[in-house]
């Protein structure tokens, strides 16, 4: 099962290592202002992020009301109470057990952010 290695979510910084059962490590950074971003990486050694595997900003999105609002359609469970999206993505990757795996899900993530929730036009 994928653990997490480390996570911080406070007023300078919001990240998360997670180990996966492949031993591969995806780190999940969110930046806030001036350039607000969402960057998850596959980690190399010593925890340093290697290469981005996914990425959404607020110029991706159409601009930052946007950016938030598909950020949490993206990952939202309707049916239950808003997570940060820092936990939201954290829960995503914590299913997967290889690299591959965590792409195929962000990308899934990602066609959602323009699917209105059920009740919603």
């Amino acid at each position: 099962m994928a653990k997490v290695i480390t996570y911080s979510n406070s007023a300078l910084t919001c990240c998360s290592t997670i180990q996966l059962d492949s031993g591969e490590k995806v780190f999940i950074s969110i930046a806030s202002m001036p350039k607000p971003s969402v960057v998850v990486s596959k980690s190399r050694l010593l925890g340093l992020a290697n290469s981005a595997i996914w990425e959404f900003n607020p110029q991706m999105a159409g601009g930052y009301d946007a950016y938030v609002r598909k950020l949490l359609r993206a990952f939202a469970d309707p049916s239950q109470k808003p997570k940060h999206p820092l936990d939201a993505i954290k829960d995503v990757v914590m299913t997967c057990g290889s690299v591959s795996e965590v792409v195929d899900k962000l990308f899934a993530a990602e066609r959602r952010m323009n699917t209105p929730f059920p009740g919603e036009e």
